[in-house]
């Protein structure tokens, strides 16, 4: 929904701020949606701290007639890695971790292919993609996949690396997983509660939810990524971090 709003906003000029008119708006995104063949989108403009515009458009899901309308729950997506370290940074500071702790400091179960990796592996390795593994390492383990975070973060062991440890960069996600883990173990609290409360973008706080287990019925369908949806009005909870 982000990708489609910026490219939306490139297909033409902006409309003058002081001779907006709806009817003009609508006919603009409707056109958008049909160029970029989007199903639907959610628009907000938002200044100094208040809604003045709020609409949707287009419907949740192809083939359906379910419409989006200003409280549709879009997925964010890797979005939710900002969170995951903002959350971790917090944590950090209220010195109940280090960046530099061991990994099995927190999660004494956690091990990957090799040994010594796992022994060295930080918590400041988990979310900076230098694990050695290879781009998108295991992420069958969780796109279309009914293991919950504990088996998934069990599994990673088995992947082989690609590099050696610190050496290369190769984006990950299950790492991330592995992370949302160690709020449990720290905090008391699952990465979802954390997040939601200590971690939640301003003015978001009454329409957040994070999949699974709970599918909000207000969701439009996309990427079936375990994330959270944020937007600036109402609704549900219950993710695994991405």
């Amino acid at each position: 929904m982000a990708v489609a709003a910026l490219a939306l906003a490139a297909l033409a000029p902006a409309l003058p701020a002081q001779a907006f008119r709806q009817k003009d708006f609508d006919a603009y995104v409707a056109r958008g949606l049909q160029v970029l063949r989007t199903p639907g989108v959610s628009v907000a403009v938002v200044k100094d701290g208040r809604v003045l515009f709020a609409k949707g458009y287009g419907v949740r899901t192809l083939g359906d007639t379910a419409r989006v309308d200003a409280h549709t729950l879009f997925q964010i997506a890797s979005n939710t890695k900002a969170f995951t370290t903002t959350a971790l940074a917090l944590l950090a500071d209220e010195g109940k971790l280090s960046w530099d702790d061991p990994v099995t400091k927190f999660l004494p179960g956690f091990q990957l292919y090799d040994p010594y990796v796992t022994r060295e592996f930080t918590v400041r390795d988990l979310v900076t993609h230098r694990s050695g593994l290879g781009l998108g390492a295991g992420d069958l383990l969780w796109f279309h996949s009914t293991y919950n975070r504990a088996e998934i973060a069990y599994r990673i062991r088995f992947a082989r690396p690609v590099s050696s440890f610190r050496s290369a960069y190769a984006y990950d996600n299950v790492l991330y997983i592995v992370a949302g883990e160690i709020f449990p173990a720290v905090a008391g609290q699952t990465w979802d509660d954390f997040v939601k409360s200590r971690a939640r973008p301003r003015r978001s706080s009454r329409q957040v939810a994070t999949l699974p287990p709970h599918t909000p019925s207000k969701m439009a369908s996309c990427n079936p990524s375990r994330s959270i949806r944020w937007t600036t009005s109402r609704p549900p909870a219950g993710s695994r971090p991405t």
